[in-house]
């Protein structure tokens, strides 16, 4: 009896451990098309379709303002439906748009496509975040979801140095069909997982409109999203908007060793990613210190990065320097989710960190459209060859000084954020 317990526990443990893989793998093909456009194939784009820079940034943006506005709806949809059930249907979408996607041959279509990519991504990370919350130890909540994200951020891994060259090679067309084509045997591989589970999914202990009313009238919400969007926006303009091209504009370098800087700047991020709720556990479950020690970070590189465009000639290990602290800067991204999930309502776990994430992603991708708009205020300083559209250093330092004054009120705001130690902190209001 004992031993058939025991053979039934190992058993649902393998499952579940199954069903996580199957999940991460999608969230690492949601990442991929996060980081590649337009960061990647920022030049291969505006030459090929004779476009402006800000067309090109706002091909990023769009995704992450599609993105971005889902999230709520996705936390809501998962907290009501199930996990894996929405992540199955998201992904469906994010595949068709992604195999669609290189085929286009006029900017709308290309927006189009891009735009079906991001509404089916937005259901993938929140979808994790729940079936995580529902698979394992809530204690253990922050520790395994930095080990999703260091496989899933893996997906950007891939578009940085690994699809330069595949685009050096193969052009970027080719290499993009190939993604898709992966994306769409990884979606059928988590159809059979979630067929072969036969789970039924429980419907929140309370309806999600007051669980979503509850977590904005909450002020500790506030002083997470803050903090939480301002280090993230920072990271991803560099990472996957600009950081490419400013590497090659400023710095004078080629294409193969910018996207290797940035091939290592995300490795950095995952390898601290994975490790930061392990940290975390270290220290009791605490979870300020490294937030505020993030958002300081942040202020410091930034700083740190302005100066560097300062100089006489900008030292492209400086800049590469920098790129590699603002991932370690950036890589508590699991502590502010687990934060935003702890101090609010318990049932509200996916609608909680949607509703995070979807303040985030709109300033990711608002900052990325002033990026562009920046950008091209200097356009008649440009040098135009046959292969890009060469920026002035004027122009990245605009930039980064809009940065620096963001960072300083966020590090001022992380200062307020709320210990919760692991735990559940929302206190509702008695009721008369």
């Amino acid at each position: 009896m004992i031993a058939s317990l025991i053979f039934q526990h190992a058993r649902q443990k393998r499952r579940e451990l199954i069903m996580l893989v199957g999940m991460t793998a999608l969230y690492f093909f949601s990442y991929f098309q996060r980081v590649a456009v337009p960061g990647t194939i920022f030049n291969e784009l505006q030459m090929d379709f004779n476009a402006s820079a800000v067309a090109i940034t706002a091909l990023g943006a769009l995704f992450l303002y599609i993105y971005g506005f889902w999230q709520i709806f996705a936390g809501v949809l998962a907290d009501r439906f199930g996990g894996f059930r929405m992540l199955l249907i998201g992904s469906l979408l994010m595949t068709v748009g992604a195999f669609v996607f290189p085929l286009a041959r006029t900017l709308p279509l290309l927006y189009t496509t891009r735009g079906l990519v991001a509404f089916g991504a937005s259901f993938i990370f929140i979808s994790l975040v729940k079936e995580i919350d529902t698979l394992f130890d809530r204690r253990h909540f922050a520790m395994w979801l930095g080990v999703a994200l260091f496989f899933g951020y893996a997906g950007g891994l891939v578009g940085t140095l690994p699809l330069e060259r595949a685009v050096h090679w193969f052009g970027w067309r080719h290499s993009f069909l190939s993604m898709g084509l992966l994306s769409a045997g990884v979606l059928l591989g988590n159809y059979w997982i979630f067929k072969k589970s036969r789970r039924t999914e429980s419907a929140p202990r309370t309806p999600s409109r007051l669980s979503l009313k509850a977590i904005a009238r909450n002020k500790h919400s506030w002083f997470l999203i803050f903090p939480g969007a301002v280090n993230f926006s920072i990271y991803f303009l560099f990472q996957a908007s600009i950081g490419k091209k400013m590497l090659s504009d400023v710095c004078g370098i080629g294409s193969a060793r910018a996207a290797s800087i940035l091939f290592i700047m995300l490795l950095v991020c995952m390898s601290v990613t994975s490790l930061a709720g392990f940290i975390s556990r270290l220290i009791g479950n605490r979870r300020k210190p490294l937030l505020v020690g993030s958002t300081t970070l942040m202020l410091g590189t930034t700083a740190f990065l302005a100066w560097v465009l300062a100089l006489p000639s900008c030292p492209p290990a400086l800049m590469a320097a920098g790129y590699m602290v603002l991932a370690i800067a950036a890589s508590v991204s699991p502590l502010f989710c687990s934060s935003m999930k702890e101090v609010n309502p318990e049932e509200a776990a996916a609608t909680s960190v949607g509703f995070i994430n979807c303040l985030c992603y709109l300033c990711v991708a608002a900052t990325s459209n002033l990026a562009g708009m920046v950008m091209d205020t200097f356009f008649d300083q440009t040098v135009v060859t046959p292969q890009a559209i060469i920026y002035p250093t004027s122009a990245y330092r605009m930039i980064l000084l809009g940065c620096l004054i963001v960072a300083a009120l966020s590090w001022i705001a992380s200062l307020f954020i709320a210990e919760t130690r692991g735990l559940c902190t929302y206190r509702r209001k008695p009721c008369f």
